[in-house]
């Protein structure tokens, strides 16, 4: 059953401040923890009902990989998740783990984990013309995979313990403001509409977001 809305609910962005940056930077690396986790437990599910996810497995723990190392790897717009949390000693080895799978077989293919070998074929009658390529990959081991999601909710758990704090010190600054001040403040970003064959990835984010752009596609 959805809950109605209360009548005349507003929303207003906060204003640019250290701290509105710091909540919106510690949620933004929620949500990529939570994507890595929900991939991951597709994963589980899928092994476990025998189902079509099976062969999904590799693609869906390559993206848990992304996710997770976004958060603490270098960016121009947010610090690193390591700025605010620290991963436990009992789980530096899995994250280590984690980090150069991430590295050196999903983001760029060096590995050993993943190699293609050339084979030329022989039957009785002797050598049979051309050359075959033959790809053998080793995926992150299954056993991996339930600790690395109690690494993420021991993360998100830490997170929400600074996030708190960060929320309880911008409810005590607001709670200076009067309610036309609060009124005055913007009540969503710049959307900024562009054809999708505009669409470009490089666009970088500000620090503090206060655009975002759309595409859409020309209706004939």
């Amino acid at each position: 059953m959805s809950i109605p809305s209360p009548a005349g609910l507003e929303f207003r962005q906060l204003p640019d401040s250290p701290d509105a940056r710091l909540y919106v930077e510690l949620f933004s690396h929620v949500v990529d923890l939570t994507g890595a986790k929900s991939a991951l437990e597709l994963v589980l599910t899928g092994m476990a009902d025998h189902g079509p996810l099976p062969d999904s497995y590799a693609f869906l723990v390559g993206y848990a990989a992304v996710a997770y190392c976004r958060t603490y790897f270098p960016s121009k717009v947010r610090a690193p998740l390591t700025d605010h949390v620290s991963v436990p000693d009992t789980y530096s080895e899995l994250h280590a783990h984690i980090t150069d799978y991430r590295n050196r077989h999903v983001a760029h293919s060096q590995s050993q984990l993943s190699v293609t070998l050339a084979l030329v074929e022989l039957d009785a009658d002797g050598l049979r013309p051309g050359v075959i390529a033959a790809t053998s990959s080793q995926e992150f081991p299954s056993s991996f995979l339930k600790p690395w999601i109690a690494l993420i909710d021991h993360l998100d758990e830490e997170l929400g313990e600074r996030r708190d704090e960060v929320e309880a010190r911008i409810v005590k600054d607001m709670s200076r403001l009067s309610l036309d001040e609060v009124r005055a403040w913007r009540s969503r970003p710049d959307i900024v509409e562009r054809p999708v064959s505009e669409f470009a990835g490089r666009r970088s984010r500000g620090r503090y977001p206060t655009g975002w752009s759309v595409y859409w596609h020309p209706v004939d």
